[in-house]
């Protein structure tokens, strides 16, 4: 029923342009609280953007709403918008499940084919012509709205990606890196064997994180993305461990 809503929602919103959170939930005959659960969702799909107690359509893109955001939030826009400069015309990629992923997809304007576990990349990204999404399957996770388990295992093994565009929760020197669910950490080495190029995109708040499963090694990362929080003695060791470094 939720989901049936949900996307009414999305339609009237396509007709209107904007609603108010107060319009719809007379409309649907739901609390505000619902209503209010309905757009975050959709929100956390790239669907529609939310302010001040209503919804608008189509979302702001990310360069237009810079000025608004925080600094964690501005810098992995940034991130995104340069990891998306590193995809060719052409190119096979995989789009990790994430934020600083999906920040790549929303800054994604090249002709390319793009698989992922991530249903809000995926929404970003369908409907632009000129890019091919593939969906894994699998099991979605609540509130990251990921794909996981081993159907997407599955699917993922039968790609031949181009690039890898990575994200992680943790990410040390002597650890590598990790994540704190070990259904992701499982379709993140799954990914990690399918592409030819892998690219960490990670904002610099992340570096010196250690969580519970390692699912990566440096040896099987070829560059990393971040911003200018990086410390330069890190920035340093990551070169000498054969990773090319780039800051936002």
């Amino acid at each position: 029923m939720s989901s049936e809503r949900q996307d009414e929602i999305h339609h009237l919103l396509q007709t209107h342009g904007n609603l108010t959170v107060i319009e719809l939930a007379k409309r649907f005959n739901v609390s505000e609280m619902t209503i209010r659960r309905d757009l975050k969702n959709l929100a956390a799909m790239g669907l529609i953007q939310r302010e001040h107690g209503r919804a608008i359509y189509p979302p702001v893109p990310i360069m237009d709403t810079l000025l608004n955001m925080g600094e964690a939030e501005q810098e992995k826009a940034r991130i995104g918008h340069l990891a998306a400069t590193l995809i060719s015309e052409g190119d096979s990629i995989i789009l990790d499940a994430g934020t600083t992923t999906l920040a790549v997809a929303q800054a994604l304007n090249t002709k390319c084919t793009v698989i992922t576990n991530s249903i809000p990349i995926a929404s970003v990204l369908g409907n632009r012509d000129e890019i091919t999404v593939l969906m894994t399957g699998g099991e979605v996770r609540s509130g990251t709205f990921a794909l996981a388990g081993p159907v997407t295992r599955s699917v993922l093994k039968g790609f031949n990606a181009d690039k890898l565009f990575l994200g992680a929760t943790g990410v040390t020197i002597e650890r590598g890196l990790s994540t704190a669910n070990m259904l992701e950490s499982e379709v993140k080495q799954v990914m990690l064997k399918v592409a030819k190029e892998v690219i960490l995109v990670a904002h610099s708040a992340k570096i010196g994180q250690i969580y519970f499963h390692t699912f990566a090694r440096w040896d099987s990362i070829q560059t990393l993305v971040t911003d200018a929080g990086l410390a330069e003695p890190v920035r340093e060791k990551l070169n000498s461990l054969g990773v090319k470094v780039l800051l936002a």
